[in-house]
């Protein structure tokens, strides 16, 4: 009974299988089996298990991963589910049961037990009449060898082979078993068995995978011989080179050598008559210092000829590997994809055979179509090759989350651990058990990214034609990564193009213009099922950040380009064309892959990002350009919008500095940091950054951010107790120019308290502290907590003079008048300092002004303003069981605007002259700034001339402002009619100057806005004027110790100068 139901079941799966070639198509055929909608021809998969499904339909039942007609799983354990499943969700079968009667063999086992039985009374050693003996088996009893050796009979032969077995009670051969198919299938698998197994090829499917490989090998050894030719061209010409620049040197020393050997043969002879031996032997050395001088300057010749002509053979060399590469990768495809073809018709027409040879058993049945199944499993590289378009579908939609590739990247990570003597090998064992465009994609992706150039070692005598041998020719700038991965693409069946452009890479700043021989940059475009995918392995690869990782004491120090951190960023593999474009620009406009490809002037205008403004889904609230330019009053803004997910998550950082190259050192203006002239802040999940530039002039503006560790939350009492915040690391995410052009009113910097957020979003972030209450003062309603409706509008820091400013207390601003109470709500005990600040005051003497109190779990802040004005309040932390040596963290701070003070009270101020900054008698002055004047030519203060009595001085001037100048010469000469000022069109103006006789010169520049009476002192021009032969310096040694000088008559006191 149970070798009946086994054999109805397995003739049903082939019915089930094989009718449906054949079975008319149902009369729901054009509805979609998934969404039940109409399907048209255009976006139509399928029939599929008989019914068809729209393409974004046609995906994983279980976890919804878009599929394709490659790779695509059916129900193994019911064959009327139509649903179609990915990989790792498909119900499958367990191993293959064998029981007695699938084996035909019942009868024969119950024998067995009746020999058994009288086993027991019988002598073994004395044969007596009417016994049995127990039969021995060895091979030719079981009459298998025949049977592995014949072609595979059929089910009738099966029946008789089972008769006979009953007969004789003891001959069962293979095929009665019905195991031969399994047993060959068990033992090839065995051969590749992996941790990552997610297909299983049947026997004649791994034999022609096989033959496919040989094919590969061949074709690697051919190409292999090209690379070695095409590598020793390369060494002859680098030799050749090599040889010629050192001949060309040669030549130069000999004639140099030569004439300095006859000017010295000629004033040697002329004088050796009236020379005496001292002055001999000095003549002598000074002809041995002479030929040094020639020597040391012919080898820093030879240097940098060298340089030149290694750069210059590298890119010729890069440009035409990767050349090669392009085409073998095409031939590769080409030819694998007829190879495969060719051995899927031989896999068709063996299966034919096997089905004419008189009918098919059950078993014979199932490997057919496990056969016919796999046939689609070989993938054929597409005859022609779409043309580059935008893909139908993001990168989310190919994969949500990088960890369903974690089995991929953790046996990609143990190849990469190994040494492969071929391309070949390589790619078996990274593509051995994938079988979708994507999971290859992806293997050689992280075996490329994996592999860590700054630690990895390589031989002197390592061989050049193998994997490690080209990674060692990127780590020396031989190769690139873009040919490694397009060589290897083409060894897995995938179609990869090369592609050249620009890119905003090291060394780029916003607003800057690229021309064609700057900011070059190269990557791929892989396709993955029938859509082209950017790729930048390179990127994906390297970080430029200083590598901090202790050094042995025992190893040299490394050069500083090797001080570079490798790190893996998942954003540059299949990157979305409209994320990719931020930072790389294709020259050819189509593999842009975008609907609407941009120019050149375009992508400069884009704003400056980096991944992790795409990895955490990062949006600006509107569309930014690269160079901000601010409002009359300095004034500009940036806000970036984050996933609420990530709201309590990412901490964001920020850096201002001059966009100026001769004051890129600078952090300040008057003593304040330029990062007290930015507001920042964050409600719910949007992030601020109100600008506020203290004076005209060019700045960058840069923004920075990471996901908060969790060593970083001081709210739960077990995990971090007596711990603090410490510093981590922040990534650049965005980057702006922001260029003022005219300001009006005075800029005042930010109460100089801990850099950073401002507002109780921090507190929260970090420490859980949420704010029950901020009352404001006596004529003040009292604000209810931040999480409350109240004070949603963005507002700008207040730090302008002019009208009142604005009260947003989410954003931490508040306005006052007297009195401050604020109380928060702590999730666990917690020490608290908090310190009033002010601008111009001693932070001790505002700590009479304020209290803290810590009662159960509530914090709670007074403060009694002393005058009006703009404060600071910063509140510090730390776990209470710490200890005093525990550092307090920062918690949150508020901007105080006080408004009114009912008794002011007098407090003493820090003198002016502690913040202002040091005069200097050359170069800009401290109204120099503020009033946007620029120096055109020359860019330095100092000016000596040499037997020219003559110079120009350019400077930009803005159209409301006035300049005059004074022209003195050392000690106290008035020699202004000896400069010509030339006002010229767009602001500039030239000063020509004409001096009479050698001497130190001061060329002074007064300037004011035009609304102002006063005009001080803003430039120092030093011009030294000397002819040759006289004392070298630009500066004179009598300026430094004599007193009566230019100097001496105050002359920078000066007001007024009409």
């Amino acid at each position: 009974m149970a070798v009946a139901t086994a054999e109805s079941q397995s003739a049903e799966r082939g019915f089930q299988r094989l009718s449906s070639l054949f079975r008319p198509t149902l009369s729901e055929g054009n509805s979609c089996h998934r969404c039940k909608a109409q399907v048209y021809q255009a976006e139509k998969i399928g029939p599929v298990h008989d019914v068809v499904f729209h393409k974004n339909c046609f995906k994983c039942f279980v976890c919804g991963q878009f599929l394709t007609i490659k790779n695509y799983f059916s129900n193994q354990t019911s064959a009327n589910d139509r649903e179609v499943y990915c990989g790792t969700h498909v119900p499958r079968v367990g191993g293959s049961s064998i029981d007695h009667g699938a084996m035909g063999i019942k009868s024969a086992i119950a024998s067995q037990n009746v020999y058994k039985k009288m086993s027991k009374k019988m002598n073994s050693e004395v044969r007596l009449t009417g016994t049995l003996r127990k039969p021995s088996y060895n091979y030719e009893a079981v009459a298998i060898k025949r049977a592995t050796t014949v072609p595979k009979t059929q089910d009738y032969v099966a029946e008789r082979a089972t008769a006979e077995a009953l007969h004789k009670g003891a001959d069962i051969d293979s095929n009665a078993l019905y195991i031969k198919g399994p047993i060959e299938a068990q033992l090839l698998r065995q051969g590749y068995q992996r941790k990552l197994d997610k297909h299983h090829y049947p026997p004649n499917i791994y034999r022609k995978r096989k033959k496919l490989i040989e094919e590969q090998r061949r074709l690697e050894a051919e190409y292999q011989r090209e690379e070695d030719r095409l590598l020793d061209e390369f060494h002859n010409e680098r030799k050749q080179e090599a040889l010629r620049l050192s001949a060309e040197l040669q030549q130069e020393w000999e004639i140099k050598l030569k004439e300095l050997t006859e000017k010295f043969d000629k004033e040697f002879g002329q004088k050796k008559k009236k020379m005496k031996d001292n002055e001999k032997k000095q003549m002598t050395i000074h002809f041995e210092n002479k030929k040094k001088e020639i020597e040391v300057i012919i080898q820093e010749k030879k240097k940098k000829k060298q340089e030149s002509m290694t750069l210059r053979l590298k890119e010729k060399e890069q440009k035409k590997t990767a050349t090669m590469v392009a085409r073998q990768s095409r031939e590769m495809l080409e030819v694998l994809a007829q190879k495969q073809e060719e051995l899927k018709q031989e896999l068709k027409q063996e299966l034919a055979a096997d089905h004419v040879d008189g009918g098919t058993t059950n078993g014979d049945t199932e490997e057919i179509e496990e056969a016919l199944e796999a046939l689609e499993i070989i993938p054929v590289a597409p005859t022609e090759i779409p043309s580059p378009h935008p893909p139908s579908c993001r990168k989310k939609d190919l994969y949500v989350d990088p960890s369903q590739f974690n089995d991929i990247d953790e046996q990609t990570i143990k190849v990469a651990e190994n040494e492969q003597p071929t391309y070949t090998d390589l790619v078996q064992q990274l593509t051995e058990n994938l079988v979708t465009d994507l999971e290859k994609a992806r293997a050689i992706y992280r075996w490329i990214t994996v592999k860590d150039l700054n630690v990895m070692e390589f031989e002197e005598t390592m061989e050049t034609d193998t994997p490690m041998g080209l990674l060692r020719g990127i780590k020396y700038g031989t190769e690139t990564y873009h040919v490694l991965f397009m060589r290897l693409c083409s060894y897995a069946g995938l179609n990869c193009e090369e592609i050249k452009g620009h890119s905003k890479s090291v060394g780029y700043e916003p607003g800057m213009k690229i021309k064609p021989e700057h900011f070059q940059n190269t990557w791929n475009a892989v396709l993955i099922d029938g859509d082209w995918r950017l790729v930048q392995c390179n990127w994906g690869a390297r970080h430029l950040v200083l590598n901090k990782d202790k050094k042995s004491k025992d190893k040299p120090k490394p050069k500083s380009k090797d001080q570079i951190r490798y790190q893996y960023d998942e954003h540059y593999f299949l990157t979305d064309p409209d994320e990719f474009i931020q930072e790389f620009w294709a020259s050819d406009p189509k593999w842009q892959l975008l609907e609407n490809p941009i120019t050149l002037e375009e992508f400069e205008a884009l704003p400056f990002v980096r991944s992790i403004f795409f990895h955490y889904g990062m949006t600006f609230e509107k569309s930014l350009p690269a160079v901000l330019v601010t409002t009359e009053k300095g004034a500009t803004e940036v806000k970036i919008k984050i996933p609420e997910e990530y709201e309590n998550d990412l901490v964001f950082y920020y850096q201002m500095r001059y966009a100026d190259k001769e004051k890129r050192q600078e952090a300040t203006y008057k003593g304040a940091s330029l990062e007290r002239f930015v507001f920042q802040t964050m409600i719910d999940n949007t992030v601020m950054f109100s600008i506020h530039v203290p004076a005209v002039g060019e700045y960058f503006f840069e923004v920075f951010a990471n996901k908060i560790e969790e060593s970083n939350r001081l709210i739960n009492s077990e995990e971090t107790a007596g711990a603090s915040i410490s510093p981590f690391r922040l990534k650049c995410t965005c980057k702006f120019k922001v260029v003022c052009n005219s300001l009006s009113g005075k800029m005042h910097p930010l109460p100089d308290c801990a850099s950073g957020e401002w507002g109780p979003k921090k507190g929260y972030r970090h420490f859980g502290l949420k704010v029950v209450q901020t009352r404001p003062g006596k004529s003040s309603k009292s604000r209810a907590s931040p999480d409350s409706s109240e004070g949603d509008r963005m507002s700008d820091s207040g730090s302008s003079s002019g009208d009142e400013p604005p009260d947003n207390p989410k954003a931490g601003i508040l306005n006052v008048e007297d009195t401050l109470d604020i109380k928060l709500k702590m999730p666990r005990p917690l020490q608290v300092v908090a310190k009033l600040k002010m601008n111009n005051v001693e932070t001790k003497t505002l700590d009479a002004f304020i209290n803290t109190n810590v009662d159960k779990d509530t914090i709670h802040i007074t403060a009694t303003l002393p005058q009006t004005g703009q404060y600071g309040l910063d509140i510090y932390g730390r776990p209470k069981e710490a200890g005093e040596n525990t550092t307090l963290s920062h918690a949150m701070k508020y901007l105080i605007n006080c408004l009114k003070v009912t008794n002011p009270v007098d407090i003493p101020k820090i003198p002016e002259k502690q913040t202002s900054i040091k005069k200097e008698k050359w170069g800009p002055q401290p109204t120099f700034e503020s009033l946007g004047i620029k120096t055109i030519n020359p860019k330095e203060p100092k000016i000596t001339l040499n037997d020219s009595n003559t110079c120009t001085v350019e400077i930009l001037v803005p159209e409301d402002v006035v300049v005059t100048h004074q022209f003195l010469k050392e000690p106290d000469a008035d020699v202004k009619d000896r400069v010509a000022m030339v006002p010229e069109k767009g602001g500039t103006i030239k000063y020509h100057v004409d001096l009479p006789q050698t001497g130190n010169y001061m060329l002074s520049l007064f300037g004011r806005k035009k609304e102002d009476d006063e005009m001080p002192n803003i430039y120092n021009y030093l011009i030294v004027y000397k002819k040759s032969g006289e004392t070298n310096g630009s500066t004179p040694q009598k300026e430094e110790r004599r007193s009566s000088s230019i100097f001496k008559k105050g002359f920078f006191k000066k007001s007024e100068k009409k």
